[in-house]
């Protein structure tokens, strides 16, 4: 570049002006006849021809650009089948010595050569394979004489991007480096093979429904925004960088286009001027069509992600660019508005396409600000919850609000029709009794005694007719609390029962049965909102007020009782919450015997309290007990023993017993599955429980296609929701199982963060994501990230579990593990052997838990040099 080029460009990056579209057509056809003619007689043609002297300087660097062999950015990292120009183009723009077909070894450096997967003018891209760890990638090695400054910047540009971005929806780089072949020391770079179609191909040959290809875009979102997170734009978003694998996650390829959004890696990335279009124009934003680098930023990529979720929705970009000048293009794109998605397809109409027109705005202060937002509306759209992209009516937030709680608003209504129903016949059957006894009556001279036995049965009519009216009234007041005028326009479920439950008192106190019978049903409402902490006081209120009016031993407050112990467990008051069950079971046992089916219920309940308190034998023994009775009992098709199969097969995989856990595993889930259906949550948690005891067999690839349909699922019926969370951090320690720990981390770290805003900082489940990234960190050999991390989890765990709880135990026996790790040897042991000690008392040698703190044990020693010791706890270990 000359020092005019060089000032020339300086001035235009500090001014604000733009080429119009009559601008870039003039300097196109200057620069197409410039070049046209020979080199030394360009200066002179160009000064007679171009008297704007912006212009003219605009062609000449195009010239200057020209001459170089600059050709990388069209050279993407799976070959010319993916490139930003045709064939044609390509072999045009590579220089003489680099063009003719690439030699094929048999190895590149530690690479075995295959095949060679494409190749433009600069990269030549081979599928090969890797011996440690043995794996196909895909290897992109810089072509023998295209070695100016520029190209081996790029390339190094290139493969920094990829390096830096770890996520499943993004192809991942290896290993970058440099390698010597015949033709001189050549750098190289390897990546993820990815076996699959291009997304378009995809879409033509799979034809997935509407639901489908918006979860798919979904995730496509979350790839970006994990791009975007980490400084980088990608600028050339489309259907052909764009691969879809065989398990159908979509990965984004190419980032030979990408831009650094940190300031400091701006001089190093690739300089984008004006006039020179980077990316596919059919899918370039207003503002990147306009040419001008400063203007280009992560709100660009929404844009493409936009046009990329309109064709693959319509089979045709918004904007039709085929045999169109640039100037048309770049005026279409500006001005023009894409056909509504309802001309191309009524099913499209409404909230998707309001979104997607939100993602398409011209004026980027009015797209979506990230393609997490945009991601969020989506799966917004795909749960029936509100959008964000239009300014919800009450009538459309009610209309969103029945759509997503179809059971609770048809059950309300169901409820209220059947007990006002009930009330209308037994109002007319009390009647009609009354008339015949006060006839009767009145033949034997009772008239008085008639008539007060007619008013007792008038009274009691009018009782219940008035508890229907009082829960009736209370019902449509709850919803009326929705409004979303008066409360905003997002309305939870949560935020609904929180007002309920500050009128309850005031409205119902002195209507104990009712308050009590509301209060029960929040509590176990909260519950499956994964409120526990919310649940508990409800619970408490419902327990006593059943209690003093109904009797210690009426099936409500064995109800209620029950309920409040479930929750107990949940929050980590295990002593309390085994009490109340044990009390439950004690009096089924007593009033409905041995083998009612209420009694059986109550055993699984204890078993899991059990369970929950290290007491593994006794769980063990009890949950088989009342298989053996369930199956003696109920009916052969009855669901009930599905619970219980699951449980104790959760139980035996811990016991580090998988083999036997599996059968009784499987047998759950078939139950579940016809009982409930494939997405219920009782089924998904069978599910799930198959899935980690798969895990634990070493049946990975089955493992994780289970692990994968409950996240896409929890996703698309729950949105934000521990059970989601919990699913995410289940697949994240299902890679991890495989080694592949840069595809889990960015998924256990989405698991803490979740758990930590739906579940709370101290839970239970939030805690026990937080174990799974430290361990993951630990496993990447970034102990010393882990180690913090694990220091305010066990902080964490102590205010939250109970003294002795086993789970501090194995969070204790981690940390230890993290700090061998570091070589803190003596801080270790003072961890690893008092939790080995408290293992072995609350699991059992047996446990897993126990076995893996025995290993470490081993580890530790071995490390530390202290051989004997090691030895010691080896022979414990066998």
């Amino acid at each position: 570049m000359t020092e005019n080029q060089r000032d020339h460009r300086q001035t235009r990056a500090d001014s604000d002006d733009r080429m119009t579209p009559e601008q870039y057509e003039r300097v196109r056809e200057l620069f197409l006849a410039a070049r046209a003619q020979e080199p030394a007689r360009r200066t002179a043609f160009l000064r007679a021809a171009c008297a704007d002297a912006a212009a003219r300087a605009e062609v000449e660097s195009l010239l200057a650009n020209d001459a170089r062999a600059d050709t990388f950015l069209k050279t993407p990292v799976l070959g010319t089948g993916f490139a930003l120009g045709t064939p044609e183009e390509l072999a045009a723009a590579c220089p003489p010595d680099a063009r003719g077909p690439a030699p094929c070894p048999e190895r590149i450096g530690p690479y075995r050569v295959l095949g060679v997967l494409g190749e433009g003018g600069m990269g030549v891209v081979y599928r090969a394979e890797q011996e440690h760890p043995r794996r196909i990638v895909a290897l992109k090695v810089i072509r023998p004489g295209v070695e100016s400054r520029e190209t081996l910047r790029r390339f190094e540009h290139e493969g920094q991007v990829l390096a830096w971005l770890q996520h499943p929806g993004i192809a991942q780089v290896f290993e970058t480096g440099t390698v010597d072949m015949d033709t001189g020391t050549r750098p190289f770079f390897a990546m993820e093979y990815i076996q699959g179609r291009s997304l378009s191909d995809y879409a033509e040959r799979a034809r997935p429904g509407i639901r489908q290809r918006l979860e798919l875009l979904a995730r496509l979102c979350d790839a970006v925004h994990h791009a975007h997170q980490k400084g980088v734009i990608h600028r050339d978003l489309k259907p052909g960088n764009i691969l879809v694998d065989d398990t159908g996650q979509p990965k984004i390829v190419d980032f030979g286009v990408a831009r650094a959004t940190d300031a400091d890696l701006r001089l190093t990335t690739v300089r984008t001027d004006l006039g020179r279009l980077i990316g596919t124009i059919a899918y370039m934003s207003p503002e990147q069509v306009a040419g001008d680098p400063r203007e280009v930023d992560t709100r660009s990529d929404v844009y493409a992600l936009g046009v990329v979720a309109y064709e693959l929705l319509t089979g045709q970009t918004p904007i039709d660019v085929a045999g169109k000048s640039l100037p048309d293009v770049a005026r279409a794109i500006t001005e023009q508005e894409p056909p509504p998605l309802r001309a191309l397809n009524r099913a499209l109409r409404g909230d998707l396409e309001t979104i997607i027109a939100k993602a398409l705005e011209k004026d980027k202060t009015r797209r979506y600000q990230s393609a997490s937002d945009l991601a969020s509306d989506l799966r917004r759209y795909l749960a029936d919850q509100p959008i964000t992209a239009r300014p919800p009516t009450a009538l459309y937030q009610f209309r969103k609000f029945a759509r997503r709680n179809r059971a609770l608003v048809g059950g309300v209504a169901a409820a209220v029709l059947a007990l006002c129903g009930g009330i209308a016949g037994t109002s007319y059957g009390l009647v009609r009794a009354n008339a015949q006894r006060a006839a009767a009556e009145t033949e034997r001279n009772r008239a008085v005694e008639a008539e007060r036995l007619a008013e007792q049965r008038r009274a009691a009519a009018e009782t219940a007719a008035l508890k229907v009216q009082t829960i009736n009234e209370f019902i449509n007041s709850m919803l009326a609390s929705a409004d979303p005028g008066r409360v905003g326009r997002e309305v939870r479920v949560v935020d609904v029962l929180k007002r309920a439950v500050d009128e309850l008192e005031a409205k119902l106190g002195d209507q104990p049965e009712i308050e009590a019978a509301l209060r029960n049903t929040i509590g176990v409402t909260y519950f499956g909102l994964g409120e526990a902490r919310d649940a508990e006081p409800q619970l408490r209120a419902a327990l006593a007020t059943r209690a003093a009016v109904l009797g210690l031993e009426h099936a409500d407050t064995l109800a209620a009782l029950t309920n409040l112990g479930v929750v107990l467990l949940e929050t980590g008051d295990l002593a309390e919450g085994e009490a109340h069950l044990r009390q439950v079971l004690e009096t089924r046992q007593r009033l409905l015997g041995p083998e009612h089916p209420q009694t059986l219920d109550a055993m699984s309940n204890l078993a899991n309290a059990f369970q929950r308190r290290g007491r593994v034998a006794e769980a063990e023994q009890l949950w088989r007990d009342t298989l053996a009775a369930q199956r003696r009992v109920l009916p052969a098709k009855d669901p009930q023993p599905a619970t219980v199969l699951n449980n104790l097969g959760q139980l035996l995989k811990q016991l580090n017993r998988p083999a036997a856990a599996e059968p009784l595993l499987r047998e759950a889930l078939e139950i579940d599955v016809v009982a409930h259906g494939e997405e219920h949550p009782q089924t998904l948690s069978a599910l799930s429980n198959l899935a980690m005891t798969l895990k634990a067999l070493e049946q990975h690839a089955e493992a994780e296609a289970l692990l994968r349909r409950i996240v896409n699922i929890r996703r698309r019926t729950l949105g934000e929701h521990p059970a989601l969370y919990t699913a995410i951090s289940n697949l994240a320690r299902a890679l991890d199982d495989q080694g592949r720990l840069a595809e889990a981390e960015p998924l256990a770290r989405e698991a803490v963060a979740g758990m930590r805003a739906t579940a709370g900082a101290e839970s239970e489940s939030t805690l026990i994501s937080m174990n799974n990234l430290a361990s993951l960190l630990v496993r990447l050999d970034r102990a010393a990230e882990a180690e913090p991390l694990y220091v305010e989890l066990r902080a964490s765990a102590q205010r939250a579990l109970p003294p002795d709880h086993f789970t501090l135990h194995i969070f204790a026996r981690n940390h230890g593990e993290c700090l061998t790790a570091l070589g803190r040897y003596d801080e270790a042991e003072t961890l690893l052997i008092p939790s080995y000690e408290a293992l072995v008392r609350r699991l059992g040698a047996r446990h897993q838990h126990t076995r893996k703190t025995l290993q470490c044990l081993v580890a530790l020693y071995e490390a530390w040099g202290r051989t004997a010791q090691a030895d010691a706890y080896r022979a414990r270990l066998e």
